[in-house]
């Protein structure tokens, strides 16, 4: 099993099915923290997505 920061590097540099697998392990809690609003959840997967691709590893 990777860990999210490997799953980081690989997201960065362009693989999908690594930045899946991070929203997957964090589905849980953008679901808690969205509060059931669809628009929400969908904002904090977008801000989640972005801030992989502009973290510097």
């Amino acid at each position: 099993m990777e860990s999210l920061y490997e799953l980081g590097i690989k997201a960065q540099a362009g693989d999908e099915v690594s930045l899946i697998k991070i929203i997957e392990r964090k589905r849980k809690m953008i679901k808690r923290y969205s509060f059931g609003d669809e628009d929400c959840y969908q904002y904090i997967i977008e801000k989640l997505i972005r801030g992989i691709k502009n973290y510097k590893f």
